[in-house]
């Protein structure tokens, strides 16, 4: 098939284990199809941002972070951390693009204690749906 997708499918999905029944279980926080890679890119950075933000409060936009509270670098990995710079990064949203473009999907998997983050978009082709003719759709006169 040639030429860019016709859409893409983005979700976000969290991972973890089910408090006392030792399953891990998949639980999708959003989604979304659009037919722009732009558009895609910039849903799935927000929707990102928002995990962030509900596990972790960002310390450079909190008004009650002082600037002495702020750390220079965190100390362990730090899943909220990880999903702002991977949303920050101007030349990872080139090559999202660039693999979207070809038709790639693109994964970010962040891991954060028993949990995991995966942040996706899913180009998708066009699908010709090929329909057997109706014979005797007119009603029956008696």
């Amino acid at each position: 098939m040639n030429g860019p997708p016709a859409s893409y499918l983005c979700y976000v999905l969290v991972e973890g284990p089910v408090y006392g029944s030792g399953a891990v279980l998949p639980f999708v926080l959003a989604t979304l199809r659009t037919r722009s890679r732009e558009a895609a890119l910039e849903w799935l950075q927000n929707r990102a941002r928002w995990v962030a933000d509900r596990l972790d409060p960002d310390p450079c936009a909190s008004p009650w972070v002082t600037p002495a509270m702020r750390m220079d670098r965190v100390p362990v990995p730090d899943a909220p951390t990880e999903i702002r710079v991977w949303c920050d990064d101007p030349r990872e949203a080139l090559a999202v693009y660039a693999r979207l473009e070809r038709g790639v999907t693109v994964s970010v998997v962040i891991p954060d204690g028993p949990d995991r983050y995966t942040l996706a978009i899913c180009p998708q082709r066009a699908r010709v749906l090929l329909m057997r003719p109706f014979l005797n759709l007119q009603p029956k006169r008696g």
